[in-house]
C-alpha cells in the first residue's frame, strides 16, 4: 500500500514456468526473504518448447497475483523458463571477435528445428579450455524471441516490468549452490557429472566445480514409453555417455513425473558416488528450509527451478539474462578474486587479468624448457621410427635363418610367419602408444610411470597442475588410441595442505597437486598385474643370488679345452 501511495518500486516477484510444476510465483522482500508462494497448472508444448497457450498464461498469472494479494503495478518481475536450447561450438579461431562469434552461434542455431522458423534470443560464454588450446570453444543458449515478447506484453499490460529472463539450466545450478546440496561437488577442482531428466529426454553435463566443461543431450520420447520401458531406455542411452565422462560423482535431477530419480540412480552402473533430487511428484520433503510465511503443504511444492530463480547472483561463474543490455549476446561472467596473504598485513588480490600477466612472464622464463621438451618428444618419435626399421631388418634376417634351418633339419613344427607377425604387431602397438603419448601431453602434466604389455594392456601414472589438463590429456589419448578402451582409474589430490599447494608457483613434477592413473585394465587385472610385478622383482633377486653361486662354482672347475664339443644352446 505504501509503495502504491508514495511511488515505490513495487514488489520483487519471481515467476517460473516448467512442464512438471506449471506456473510458480514467489514474492521476495528487500532482504531476499520469501514473503509468499503460489502455484497453478499451466500447459507446456514440449515439442515446440514454449507455453502452449499465452491467453491461459495471462489468466493463470493474474490468478496467482490475486491469490497472494499482490498488486502487479510497478512489480519487478524476474522470469525463468525451461531450457529451450543449449549447445557447444568448438574449434572457433582465436582471431574472431565477439561480433563474429555472434554470427557463428546464430549460424548454429539456424540449423536447429526450433529456430528455423523463429528468431532466437541467444547468449554465449567461453567454455573451459586447456592452456595448450589453439582454438576457442563456446557454450550457447537461446529462447524464442517471439515467445519472450508475448510474455513481456502480458506483464507490461498488467502494469509490471519484466526485469530478467533466464532458463532452468542455470537456475538449477544456482539452486544446487544456494541450498548446499552440491556443496562437495562444487568445490574447486572437483570433477562430477549432472544429469537432468525431463519429458523430452535427458541432459548430461560434465562439471569441474561450478564450471561446465562438457555438454551432451539425448532426446527420448519418454511419454511414449510405459513403466519399466522408460528406465531401460534412459539407462541404455546414458550408460554410453557416462563411460566417456570421467567424474567422481553423479547427481541426477528428475523434472518429470514419469521418472523417479531415486530409482534411476539405483539402475545406472556408476563407479563413483551417486546422488538424486526429485523435482517432481516423488519429492517427499522440501528441498530447502523456508520461513513460516509459506504453508507446510506449499513448501514441498516449491521446485528446484524456483529456488534457483530467487538465489542471489554470483553463486555460479555465469550470469544469464536474455533481455539484458538490449539483448547483448555475451553472458556476463563474474570476476574471480583470490586474496593472497603476503605477510605484514599486505594482501595481494589475484584477478584473471593479473594471472594472465603473471602467466605470460612465467611462459617467457620457462619457454626454453618447454621448447626443449618439445624437441625431446620429437626426437623420441624419430628414435621410434628408427627402431621400427631396425626391427624389420631383424625379422628379415631371422626369416632367412629359419628357412635355412628347416631345409637342413626338416619341418620343426614352428610357424615362423605367425611368430614374426606376432612380434611385429606387439612392437608396432607399443610404438603407437609411445607416439600417442608424445602428441597428447599438455604443458603442465608429467608422467611418472608408464607400462604397455604384449597383450595390449596399458597403465599410465602421473601428476598435473589442474584437473582440466588431466581431462584434456585423457581425451586426446583416447582419440589417438581409439581401440584401447582407456579409462581414468584414479584422480585425486596429493596429500598436503592447501597453503603448501598455493605457495608452489613454479610448475614442476613435485609441485603438481593432482595425481592420476589411466589404464585399460579393470580392477581385477590391475591388481593381478601389480601382484605379478611384485613377484617378478622377488624372483629376479633370487635368480641373481643363484647366478653368483654358480659363478663361484665355475671358478673352481677346470676350463674346457677348445677341442671339446658342447651341446648347442636352445634360444
Amino acid at each position: 500500500m505504501l509503495n502504491n501511495l508514495f511511488g515505490g518500486s513495487g514488489a520483487e516477484v519471481y515467476i517460473t514456468v516448467s512442464p512438471s510444476c506449471g506456473l510458480e510465483l514467489m514474492e521476495v522482500d528487500k532482504a531476499g526473504n520469501i514473503k509468499s508462494y503460489a502455484h497453478t497448472d499451466l500447459a507446456y508444448n514440449e515439442a515446440q518448447r514454449e507455453i502452449a497457450d499465452y491467453n491461459e498464461f495471462k489468466s493463470a498469472l493474474e490468478s496467482l497475483f490475486q491469490m497472494r494479494n499482490i498488486n502487479p503495478a510497478k512489480a519487478q518481475v524476474h522470469l525463468s523458463i525451461p531450457t529451450v536450447w543449449f549447445g557447444l561450438k568448438e574449434g572457433i579461431p582465436l582471431m574472431l571477435d565477439n561480433s563474429a562469434i555472434d554470427n557463428v552461434v546464430l549460424g548454429e542455431l539456424e540449423q536447429t528445428y526450433i529456430f528455423k522458423r523463429k528468431d532466437p534470443m541467444h547468449v554465449w560464454f567461453d567454455a573451459l579450455a586447456s592452456t595448450n588450446s589453439d582454438s576457442r570453444s563456446v557454450f550457447y543458449s537461446a529462447v524464442q524471441k517471439e515467445a519472450v515478447e508475448q510474455i513481456k506484453e502480458i506483464i507490461t499490460a498488467m502494469g509490471a516490468t519484466l526485469v530478467s529472463v533466464e532458463c532452468s539450466l542455470f537456475a538449477d545450478l544456482k539452486a544446487l549452490a544456494h541450498t548446499n546440496i552440491a556443496a562437495e561437488q562444487m568445490q574447486e577442482g572437483y570433477s562430477w557429472s549432472l544429469m537432468i531428466i525431463n519429458n523430452s529426454g535427458f541432459q548430461l553435463l560434465g562439471m569441474v566445480g561450478k564450471k561446465i566443461i562438457e555438454y551432451y543431450e539425448e532426446p527420448l520420447p519418454i511419454k511414449s514409453y510405459e513403466g519399466e520401458e522408460i528406465y531401460s531406455a534412459i539407462e541404455n542411452a546414458a550408460q554410453i555417455a557416462l563411460m566417456s565422462t570421467p567424474s567422481s560423482s553423479l547427481m541426477i535431477i528428475s523434472e518429470t513425473d514419469l521418472v523417479s530419480a531415486e530409482i534411476m540412480a539405483s539402475r545406472l552402473q556408476f563407479s563413483g558416488k551417486t546422488l538424486f533430487i526429485e523435482d517432481n511428484q516423488f519429492r517427499k520433503e522440501p528441498l530447502t528450509e523456508m520461513s513460516l510465511n509459506i504453508l507446510q503443504e506449499d513448501q514441498i511444492k516449491v521446485s528446484l527451478h524456483s529456488i534457483g530463480c530467487i538465489a542471489p547472483e554470483g553463486l555460479i561463474p555465469i550470469s544469464v539474462n536474455f533481455i539484458a543490455e538490449g539483448g547483448k549476446s555475451k553472458a556476463v561472467a563474474e570476476e574471480v578474486i583470490i586474496p593472497i596473504d603476503l605477510g605484514g598485513g599486505k594482501v595481494f588480490e589475484l584477478t584473471p587479468t593479473k594471472a594472465l600477466i603473471i602467466a605470460g612472464v612465467i611462459g617467457v622464463i620457462f619457454g626454453g624448457a618447454v621448447f626443449g621438451a618439445f624437441k625431446y618428444t620429437e626426437g623420441q618419435c624419430t628414435t621410434a621410427q628408427n627402431q621400427i626399421s631396425e626391427l624389420d631388418n631383424q625379422i628379415t634376417q631371422l626369416d632367412t635363418e629359419i628357412k635355412a634351418f628347416e631345409s637342413k633339419n626338416g619341418d620343426s613344427g614352428f610357424d615362423a610367419l605367425a611368430e614374426i607377425e606376432r612380434v611385429l604387431q606387439n612392437n608396432t602397438t607399443k610404438i603407437k602408444v609411445f607416439a600417442a603419448l608424445g602428441e597428447s601431453i599438455p604443458k603442465d602434466l608429467y608422467l611418472t610411470y608408464f607400462m604397455t604389455g604384449n597383450d595390449g594392456m596399458i597403465n599410465i601414472k602421473g601428476c598435473a597442475d589442474t584437473v582440466e589438463d588431466v581431462y584434456v590429456f585423457f581425451k586426446n589419448l583416447k582419440e589417438s588410441l581409439l581401440e584401447s578402451k582407456l579409462r581414468i582409474s584414479k584422480l585425486d589430490l596429493k596429500s598436503g595442505t592447501l597453503d603448501t599447494i598455493i605457495s608452489n608457483t613454479a610448475s614442476t613434477v613435485d609441485n603438481a597437486p593432482y595425481i592420476f592413473e589411466i589404464t585399460n585394465m579393470d580392477d581385477t587385472q590391475l591388481k593381478s598385474f601389480m601382484d605379478k610385478l611384485s613377484g617378478k622383482t622377488s624372483e629376479n633377486k633370487d635368480e641373481k643370488d643363484n647366478n653368483n653361486n654358480n659363478n663361484d662354482k665355475n671358478k673352481k672347475q677346470p676350463a674346457q679345452s677348445d677341442n671339446q664339443q658342447t651341446e648347442p644352446e636352445s634360444n
